[in-house]
């Protein structure tokens, strides 16, 4: 009977340091994200849907396939809408989205949520 109980009180105290793993992708869902320390006078921001990422690059519409797993994610060959802005806006909206398709890491953080490129580059996003 003792050997029961230990291995009860064993499984539950590893499933309590195991316990689930964060969901990050149904954190991402439904919620759209803005882009911290963009030029002043413009707004980047994305969207997650169930395999899509969707959003506005300063000037334009982007649109992208992503992949998720567990915390590591992978947005294929981000697509846009072909406006002209000012010069500064457009050099700010391409390299966005060169990181966009550079993503390799999503961390959750308290105000949303931080993809890291395999450049080492940091995107720190928050709830709108």
């Amino acid at each position: 009977m003792k050997k029961i109980v230990l291995f009860i009180i064993a499984m539950t105290l590893f499933v309590g340091c195991f316990g689930k793993k964060e969901d990050i992708g149904a954190k991402l869902l439904g919620n759209t994200y803005v882009l911290q320390g963009v030029i002043p006078e413009s707004e980047i921001d994305i969207n997650f849907d169930k395999d899509k990422v969707t959003g506005t690059s300063g000037v334009n519409r982007y649109f992208a396939n992503y992949v998720l797993d567990g915390n590591k994610i992978s947005i294929k060959d981000p697509g846009s809408t072909r406006m002209m802005g000012p010069e500064n806006l457009m050099v700010q909206e391409q390299e966005y989205l060169k990181n966009l398709k550079e993503s390799k890491e999503v961390e959750i953080t308290k105000d949303g949520f931080i993809i890291i490129t395999s450049a080492g580059e940091k995107l720190n996003f928050v709830k709108k």
